[in-house]
């Protein structure tokens, strides 16, 4: 005998509260992988925080190529303290009361190395601002994954929940009518409470990310309902293509820049051989005697350099060194995180392609094949039960393929995009 699933104003009832619930859905928009990822870098505090510290750095370097500021003296030179002449500024010949300027003159060879290694610290601070700006609109999109996954499969389920709760009904009306064994009722509201209580975990799943994703939008763009399907992926250059334009990522420029700086830092060690000078010029006045007008020269004697000039041109360049083979580290691992993803993502696409062949249209036809049967009466419930369970089952199977696939995606849109 066949039992039909629910009775017409059961389905008008569940036709009503879709049409309300879609009707809801509607009135806020969507937030999409793409508008999370632009949204992650508007009026980021880390972003305004580099963009400072690059304009620090390339205001700072202007001045570092300048002649340090020249120096006011004044004071009394051969002032008596004691005998008949003590405390007088007059009275004693010697007694001069003096004011003058001195100005160092470091070398232009040495202004110029500060003032060019201050404008690769600016250039190291713009390479840091366009890396964070790719690294947040990566974490950003992963973060929105982590919502969109448990979301995705919370629909998933809710649709076998509707399913299912048809199912009860329309068995407990053939159960009030003998055509339903109590334990058919029974093992369909047991399916009918798992189905509730997995949606009501994915729902707590869901909500935990949001507070993640809330990091990188706001709690009030997080909270927004996301579209149940991603957009279309842009096409990918091929790897070759990746790995060669690898080099000139931003995360290996800022190492780049730091090799600059250590080179920079290399160079004015060795000009810290050559001496620097000053030069002063004072004005000496002698109550009642005649004044008179001082010239001195200074120079740097650099000839005690074993422990110092060496010691310190031995440091930077061990520094260099550092800061060459840190580099050449990062794009080693940045060349396996790449490959890495890349296979990630070529395999997932052909699983996914092989998934849905064979194991998703099988698993339906299962369900449809099951039902066919116990509405026929040549079949059990049990067995209908168990097919749903399956096809559920492969079908969030598959969703965390798709979304581990579209992670690896991410992770490639990372090394191949520009900063706008």
């Amino acid at each position: 005998m066949v039992i039909r699933p629910c009775c017409p104003a059961l389905t008008g009832l569940l036709l009503l509260l879709a049409a309300g619930s879609a009707q809801a859905d509607e009135s806020v928009e969507p937030l999409g992988l793409s508008e999370a990822r632009a949204l992650a870098v508007q009026q980021q505090p880390m972003l305004e925080a580099l963009a400072a510290s690059a304009t620090a750095a390339h205001e700072s370097a202007i001045a570092a190529g300048q002649l340090p500021d020249p120096k006011l003296t004044g004071g009394v030179s051969d002032w008596p303290i004691n005998g008949p002449d003590r405390y007088s500024l007059r009275r004693d010949d010697f007694t001069t009361v003096n004011v003058g300027i001195e100005q160092d003159f470091p070398r232009a060879a040495k202004r110029r190395l500060r003032g060019t290694r201050g404008e690769h610290e600016a250039e190291f601070a713009q390479q840091q601002f366009n890396a964070s700006h790719l690294a947040i609109e990566r974490d950003a999109a992963l973060a929105w994954l982590d919502v969109w996954r448990p979301q995705r499969a919370r629909e998933l389920v809710q649709a076998s929940v509707r399913e299912a709760d048809l199912q009860v009904q329309a068995l407990g009306i053939a159960y009030s009518t003998s055509r339903a064994t109590q334990a058919d009722v029974l093992a369909s509201r047991v399916a009918l409470a798992l189905l509730r209580d997995e949606a009501t975990g994915l729902g707590d799943e869901e909500q935990m990310a949001r507070s993640k994703l809330a990091r990188w939008i706001g709690a009030d763009a997080a909270q927004r309902p996301l579209p149940s399907e991603l957009a279309a992926w842009r096409e990918l250059a091929p790897l070759p293509d990746l790995l060669a334009r690898l080099r000139q990522h931003p995360r290996l420029n800022e190492e780049a820049k730091k090799v600059q700086i250590a080179e920079d830092e290399v160079a004015l060690a060795r000009q810290a051989y050559k001496p620097d000078w000053s030069a002063g010029i004072a004005y000496g006045y002698r109550p009642d005697y005649s004044d008179y007008v001082s010239l001195n020269f200074s120079v740097d004697l650099p000839v005690f350099t074993g422990q110092r000039q060496d010691r310190e041109l031995g440091a930077k360049l061990a520094a260099q060194n550092q800061a060459q083979q840190s580099r050449e580290d990062l794009l080693r691992e940045q060349e396996a995180e790449l490959r890495f993803n890349w296979l990630g993502w070529q395999r997932l696409q052909d699983r996914l392609q092989q998934f849905d062949a064979e194991v998703l249209l099988q698993s339906r036809q299962r369900v449809d094949a099951a039902t066919a049967a116990w509405q026929a009466g040549q079949g059990t419930l049990a067995a209908v039960l168990d097919a749903r369970r399956m096809a559920l089952d492969n079908e969030l199977k598959r969703l965390n393929l798709f979304t581990d696939a579209a992670r690896y995606r991410v992770a490639l849109q990372y090394f191949a995009e520009d900063v706008p």
